[in-house]
């Protein structure tokens, strides 16, 4: 990577059952490989949980790392503070009640 190609090298390591850097760059974002010659517009989803949210990203020739999160949610401290308020919400952790409709069938011991 010493002539600064991450592309390549990104490439190169998706080949490996376990890579750290594919493992570092993933965290973040997103691996789309394409075969495209020109710029081509893609609609993506954003991939924090909680956020149904959708954005637009150009694929690039020659490039497969983009973003994994909209516009919203780009920087660490929005995603924290997005998840805090979402698991905040009272919709969000459900308890069902439940009750039982018939007490368990015993089965009659059988004789040896």
């Amino acid at each position: 990577m010493s002539n600064g190609n991450v592309e390549k090298a990104i490439l190169a390591e998706m080949g490996k059952p376990q890579s750290g850097l594919i493992d570092r760059v993933t965290r973040h974002n997103q691996i789309l490989p394409h075969n495209y010659k020109k710029a081509v517009e893609r609609s993506c989803e954003c991939q924090l949980m909680g956020c149904a949210h959708t954005f637009s990203i150009t694929l690039v020739p020659n490039q497969v790392l983009y973003p994994k999160y909209c516009e919203a949610h780009r920087s660490e401290y929005r995603r924290e503070n997005f998840l805090r308020q979402f698991a905040g919400q009272t919709a969000v952790y459900r308890v069902e009640t439940f009750r039982v409709l018939a007490e368990p069938v015993s089965f009659p011991s059988t004789p040896e």
